[in-house]
């Protein structure tokens, strides 16, 4: 059995700086340049450079208020680029858009790429580069307006073809960054902070191979004392991701998904707490991680409230169908998946975790093939735990009511078990364990525990179906006015 190793590293952007500084960046991303003033030049006055290379480029910048900064830079052929700032701080159009900085790095052809900014010390930066010259990337950052946008910070790197980026920010804090290498790729990242001087979000996408695609949609109202962390990294083909990390003022959440490691993989305290009561029931599951590319994996997490912390990892050493979701509601809760780390695995594995309450934790191991698992829990205070290798594994786990501790584990083939607990219980499920070899047999476990408000009934073993990625936003072309 390959064993599932993983890298112990505190989630940085967990303790990150509840406030920015003008022109600061939590992501870690380049940033965009600020261009110097020509000497002689009115103090505060707007400044920038553009440079092109080629032919048939176009680039349009408009500024208005003070102490604005735009960079272009093109080289090769139908390159188009435009940089808008422009706003009204408190106000005064004087002041608009102090202090942002833009800046646009297009290589190759048939780039395209636009900037809004809006309010006071944005910062946006697209970098593009495409050699093939048979498509084109296509990059967009707006960054607020209503109450303008201050300390916004969002940057897209693209390399490749048919890479297609969009960044939308609104209101106060937020910072966005997603990075793209290869073919067809697309990332949509949008955040809503709110309301003024609000701690806003952090996001951070980065794909790698082909056909992947990456959601992180993050919205906050009503106080936004805490920042929400996602995170997705992606390698390999044919790879969805997303993120989803609700409204009505939840604050505090962290979701990470991360298919095919990449050397160690970073896991924020909570989610990792999780992994250790699955390797502490099943110790064949060891604190290690391979280094692998996925292959057609789906991800999917969703949560509400405060505080919840979720991961999903997955790798596999051939193709396969991995498959993950989790959905949290309430506060406190703590959700992990892993898959597909045997030699062997990485096909057809599906995994899903939802939770609705308060302080639920739901732990999850899936190694090999075939294997399919629900856990869901209502109430609060639940825990489930679950560990699968082999083949041809199906296990169930449901838990209403509060208080309620299960576990199954299953190592081996053709093992099935299904965990019902309805108020308070406790139950541990273990079929072949430390078996790992064909031919070893079909286990199956039916248990039924109830309390307050039982039915007495089973219903049989779930098939747990898949749980779809939402197709991000495609980045539309655009064509510049006349530049007279």
């Amino acid at each position: 059995m390959k064993k599932v190793i993983f890298s112990v590293v505190a989630l940085a952007v967990a303790s990150v700086a509840m406030a920015q500084s003008p022109a600061t960046n939590d992501t870690g991303a380049r940033e965009a340049v600020q261009v110097a003033q020509i000497p002689g030049s009115a103090m505060g006055a707007n400044t920038g450079e553009s440079i092109q290379n080629g032919a048939n480029n176009a680039v349009q910048v408009r500024q208005a208020g003070t102490s604005q900064s735009a960079l272009t830079d093109q080289n090769g052929t139908a390159n188009l680029a435009r940089v808008m700032q422009t706003g009204n701080v408190n106000g005064n159009q004087a002041l608009s858009g102090q202090l942002n900085f833009a800046e646009v790095e297009q290589t190759g052809f048939n780039n395209q790429s636009t900037i809004f900014q809006e309010g006071d010390y944005n910062n946006a930066m697209i970098d593009q580069n495409n050699d093939n010259d048979t498509a084109a990337n296509r990059a967009m950052i707006m960054q607020g307006n209503a109450n303008q946008a201050e300390e916004n910070a969002a940057t897209i790197e693209q390399d490749g073809e048919d890479n297609s980026a969009y960044t939308l920010q609104t209101w106060d804090n937020s910072d966005a960054s997603t990075v793209q290498s290869g073919s067809g790729n697309i990332s949509e990242i949008n955040q809503n902070a709110g309301p003024e001087d609000s701690q806003g979000q952090f996001a951070i996408v980065s794909q790698t191979g082909v056909d992947n695609e990456s959601r992180v949609d993050q919205d906050n109202a009503a106080g936004s004392d805490a920042r929400n962390v996602a995170l997705t990294s992606q390698l390999g083909s044919n790879n969805q991701a997303e993120q989803i990390q609700s409204a009505n003022g939840s604050v505090g959440n962290r979701g990470q998904i991360n298919q095919g490691a990449n050397g160690g993989v970073t896991v924020s305290s909570d989610a990792f707490a999780r992994f250790n009561e699955v390797s502490g029931f099943d110790t064949s599951v060891v604190n290690s991680i391979p280094t692998e590319d996925s292959e057609s994996g789906v991800a999917f997490q969703n949560q509400s409230g405060d505080d919840n912390d979720a991961f999903i990892g997955q790798a596999s050493s051939v193709a396969g169908s991995n498959n993950a979701a989790q959905i949290q509601e309430g506060n406190g809760n703590s959700a992990f998946i892993t898959q597909s780390f045997l030699a062997v695995g990485g096909t057809d594995n599906i995994g899903r975790q939802m939770q609705t309450g308060d302080n639920n934790n739901a732990g999850l191991n899936q190694d090999g093939a075939d294997h399919r698992s629900l856990q869901s829990q209502s109430g609060a205070g639940n825990t489930a735990v679950a560990s699968q290798a082999g083949m041809g594994n199906n296990s169930n786990m449901f838990q209403t009511g509060a208080g309620s501790y299960g576990q199954t584990l299953q190592h081996g083939e053709n093992n099935v078990a299904l965990l019902t607990q309805r108020d308070g219980q406790s139950y541990t499920v273990l079929q072949n364990q430390g078996v790992f070899t064909p031919g070893v047999g079909g286990n199956q476990a039916d248990i039924l525990q109830e309390g307050p408000l039982g039915t007495g009934t089973q219903t049989g073993f779930i098939q747990v179906t898949p749980q779809g990625v939402t197709a991000p936003h495609s980045v539309s072309s655009f064509s510049l006015a006349p530049i007279n």
